[in-house]
């Protein structure tokens, strides 16, 4: 499944990817990458835990924590507000 990523949080090194469903995963990143507002994210986007995605943008994989997926915006939000 492929997705665009709507936020990064730096501070905590979170990113929210809104997907073709107009649904929202969020993922923890496991390392430093370089994604930003905008780049096309494809994936398991719709299972916990630890997944590899690609970052399609930047052509780099990407290993990330998925801590929640199948969320409205409102609920990503208060997601990320939660963790710091």
């Amino acid at each position: 499944m492929r997705g665009v990523v709507v936020h990064h949080e730096h501070r905590i090194g979170y990113i929210v990817i809104r997907d073709p469903m107009g649904e929202f995963t969020v993922a923890e990143l496991l390392g430093g990458y370089d994604v930003e507002k905008g780049h096309v994210i494809s994936g398991d986007l719709h299972s916990l835990g630890g997944e590899t995605f690609l970052n399609e943008t930047e052509d780099e994989d990407i290993d990330v924590f998925v801590q929640g997926y199948g969320m409205s915006e409102q609920q990503s939000i208060l997601m990320i507000r939660r963790t710091r």
